[in-house]
């Protein structure tokens, strides 16, 4: 399994809130800005479809690990719709 990528603590920043629960905060408004599932996402991202849940259940991500969702997140690009959205140019 993927477990492994779920066996760092992070500290704790001064807002009260640890950072694993930070980045799922981050990860939650990803979700919900792209419509993606958090299996999706976790397939997508780091080839792990249980990797959200598992860190919602209390488990913490590797600082590598928070670093490629991060990334991941940064640089995604939603595919193209192919219903007709392009621009036309007129002929």
């Amino acid at each position: 399994g993927n477990s492994h990528l779920l066996s760092w603590e992070f500290p704790t920043t001064t807002l009260g809130m640890n950072t694993r629960e930070q980045l799922l905060a981050e990860i939650e408004a990803f979700l919900t800005r792209h419509g993606m599932s958090a299996s999706r996402f976790g397939r997508l991202a780091v080839n792990d479809t249980a990797l959200v849940s598992r860190m919602k259940a209390g488990a913490r991500a590797r600082i590598d690990t928070a670093d490629r969702l991060r990334q991941f997140m940064a640089e995604y690009r939603p595919p193209r719709s192919s219903a007709g959205n392009e621009p036309r140019v007129a002929a």
